[in-house]
């Protein structure tokens, strides 16, 4: 006999974590026993007992009037059941070189804390630990969270991420920001669970989940700030390379003879772009963002730059269309005017079709918003709560 099966007890845990995904998953409309038993071909005896259960841990409670289309055998209406708004909570974070963002979410998903601290132009890698460290403390203590509560922190960091070995590689704009246990060390001073993504995979996850872009279940983000990273999402799900770490999109190269990167190759789109707004990146800002006003204008040389950056974007997405084939693209910039300048670019540019690609993608834009990357963050520690 191959395997191991599962025992008893681990089956009970197994069956249990299903139910009550499906009972988060439903959201505030809830679902009853009856749905569940026939998503999960469960037994109604063991749903039954597995509801008590929850609802006993204080982890479901019935909804109140609720109101179904179809009514129960002797007109009697189904209960319906939602998760206990209070009886978990997800913290989700995301840093880079200029910003630390945090926010705290209810079992429901909503927000119940949010803030954002202004990162030092020198601080240090353990300084950011720190920071992490100190605010999560502060702030379940002022909302009188007990720790047990937290299902687990989730941390969209930059630069490269492992997710195997739950650390960040390197990401060369904080000091000390290079093969990073983070995982461990903040569990070590928390207590809490920790998982950490890519900030850009945490952003991607959101916008495809709640962006209302009809991108017809594949999406591939840029987002821009001080560098350039993408992440691609299909089917509900991040992409990482064949050895768990994120993709660095931003270290594409699109010409060997190019400019010098701070990874230490050559012609990355992100050299590109950082070339054309150098101004921005010795300021710490995000690319591009000083041309809003210099485009309302109708400034010559500002159009200029977004027209040879969305040239640089348009061979790196050439190139991922030819190995994931994304449905749709989305532009992240620091506003809405610059994102949609480059989309608007970008289109003009992939409007006549290739041999590999007859239907050309549909392509997006937004301004980044951290407390969409705060969420995305937080629906991963979800993610590997019911995995």
């Amino acid at each position: 006999m191959q395997g191991n099966p599962l025992r008893a007890a681990d089956l009970r845990v197994h069956n249990q974590n299903i139910v009550l995904s499906i009972i988060h998953k439903a959201g505030k409309a809830g679902t009853s026993q009856s749905e569940v038993v026939q998503q999960t071909g469960l037994k109604a005896p063991t749903i039954f007992r597995i509801f008590s259960s929850l609802e006993e841990d204080g982890l479901i409670v019935p909804l109140q009037n609720a109101v179904e289309d179809t009514v129960a055998k002797k007109g009697r209406r189904p209960v319906l059941y939602v998760v206990s708004k209070h009886a978990r909570y997800t913290i989700g974070l995301e840093f880079w070189a200029a910003f630390l963002s945090f926010g705290v979410f209810d079992f429901q998903g909503e927000r119940v804390y949010s803030a954002m601290h202004p990162l030092g132009e020198d601080i240090h890698a353990q300084a950011v630990i720190t920071l992490i460290v100190d605010e999560v403390n502060r702030v379940l203590f002022e909302l009188g969270i007990e720790k047990q509560k937290v299902i687990g922190l989730g941390v969209a960091a930059p630069g490269q991420v492992d997710l195997a070995q739950k650390r960040v590689l390197y990401y060369p704009r904080i000091e000390g920001m290079k093969d990073i246990a983070l995982c461990d060390e903040l569990y070590e001073r928390l207590g809490i669970p920790v998982w950490v993504h890519n900030n850009c995979s945490a952003l991607a996850l959101s916008e495809y989940r709640y962006g209302g872009y009809d991108h017809q279940g594949s999406m591939f983000t840029f987002l821009l700030r001080t560098g350039v990273n993408g992440a691609f999402v299909h089917d509900d799900h991040i992409y990482v390379n064949s050895l768990d770490q994120t993709i660095e999109t931003g270290h594409i190269p699109i010409n060997s003879d190019g400019p010098r990167c701070s990874c230490g190759t050559r012609g990355c789109l992100q050299a590109y772009l950082q070339d054309l707004d150098a101004n921005s990146v010795q300021l710490r800002l995000a690319l591009f963002e000083g041309l809003e006003s210099k485009l309302q204008e109708g400034d010559v040389a500002a159009k200029r730059t977004i027209e040879r950056a969305a040239g640089y974007l348009v061979v790196a997405m050439k190139i991922l269309t030819r190995l994931f084939a994304p449905k749709a693209f989305l532009f992240v910039g620091c506003c809405e005017s610059i994102s949609q300048a480059l989309c608007e670019q970008v289109q003009h540019l992939i409007s006549e079709p290739d041999a590999f690609c007859t239907v050309p993608p549909r392509v997006f834009s937004a301004a980044y918003d951290p407390l969409l990357t705060q969420k995305g963050a937080s629906d991963l520690v979800l993610q590997e709560f019911f995995r």
